[in-house]
C-alpha cells in the first residue's frame, strides 16, 4: 500500500489514468466519494464542503459547483493554518471537476481531476491511519479495475450507487454501533437487498421498513424506525 500510495502522489500520470477512464457523468460522484472518506476524521467539516456534497449528487446542480469552489477557496484563504491543507485542496478539485462535468462555459483546467488521487493520499498522511488509507485507496480504484465502465454509463452509475449504499449502511445506519471497531464488511450482505429496492422504485417508507426489519428480525435489536427513515432518505438522495 505504501509503495502504491507514494507512486500515486509523485506520478501524476497514474491519477490521470484513473480520471480519464471515467465517463464524464461519473466523475463528480467519484470525486465526491473520495472526499467523503475524510468526513469521520475531520472534527468539524467546513460548511463550504458540506454544501458541496448535495451539489455533487445532483446533476442539475453541478453548475453551482463554480460558486462552491469560490467558497472553499475563501475558507482556505481565511484559515491559512488549517490542517490538513491537502483536504481543502482536494475539496477544491472536487468542485472543479463537478463544474466541468456540467458543460457550462468557462470551465476550470481540464486536468483538475488528474490531481485528485494525489491530494487524497497527501491528506491521509495527516491522520496516519491505516483504515483511512484503505478507504481512500478503495474509492480511488473503484472504477479502475474494470474498464467496461468507461463505455457503459448505466453500469458505472449503478456501481457508484451500490458503493454509496454500502457507505451509508456502514457510516449512517450502523445499528450495532461498531463502525469504528469491526471489519468494514459487517453490513455488506444487506447492500444487494437495499440496492434491489432502489432499482425497483421503492420509496422512503419501504426502504425504512426493510432496514427496520433487518434490525429487529435479523439482528435481534430493538430497532429505530426514526433512524431508519433518516437513513432511507439519505439512500434515496444518493440515487
Amino acid at each position: 500500500m505504501k509503495t502504491e500510495q507514494y507512486d500515486i502522489k509523485t506520478n501524476i500520470e497514474i491519477g490521470k489514468q484513473f480520471f480519464e477512464n471515467l465517463p464524464n457523468d461519473i466523475r463528480p460522484g467519484w470525486a465526491g466519494l473520495i472526499l467523503s472518506r475524510f468526513d469521520t476524521y475531520i472534527q468539524d467539516v467546513p460548511a463550504s464542503i458540506l454544501e458541496l456534497y448535495p451539489i455533487v449528487d445532483n446533476k442539475d446542480r453541478w453548475k453551482e459547483a463554480h460558486g462552491q469552489f469560490n467558497k472553499i477557496r475563501r475558507f482556505l484563504l481565511d484559515n491559512k493554518n488549517y490542517q490538513p491543507e491537502a483536504y481543502l485542496l482536494l475539496a477544491e478539485l472536487v468542485a472543479k471537476v463537478t463544474y466541468n462535468a456540467s458543460g457550462q462555459p468557462a470551465p476550470f483546467d481540464s486536468d483538475s481531476g488528474h490531481y485528485i488521487a494525489s491530494f487524497a493520499f497527501k491528506a491521509t498522511e495527516h491522520f496516519d491511519d491505516n483504515r483511512l488509507e484503505e478507504e481512500v485507496k478503495s474509492a480511488i480504484l473503484l472504477f479502475s479495475r474494470n474498464k467496461k465502465f468507461k463505455d457503459n454509463l448505466n453500469a458505472a452509475k449503478d456501481f457508484l450507487l451500490y458503493k454509496k449504499i454500502d457507505d451509508i449502511l456502514w457510516f449512517d445506519w450502523d445499528p450495532i454501533g461498531i463502525n469504528d471497531l469491526a471489519p468494514r464488511d459487517e453490513y455488506q450482505s444487506y447492500v444487494p437487498e437495499i440496492f434491489g429496492l432502489i432499482k425497483a422504485g421503492a420509496d422512503r417508507q419501504q426502504i425504512a421498513e426493510q432496514l427496520f426489519k433487518l434490525e429487529t428480525d435479523n439482528m435481534g435489536l430493538g430497532g429505530s424506525m426514526e433512524n431508519c427513515l433518516t437513513v432511507a432518505e439519505k439512500i434515496l438522495n444518493a440515487k
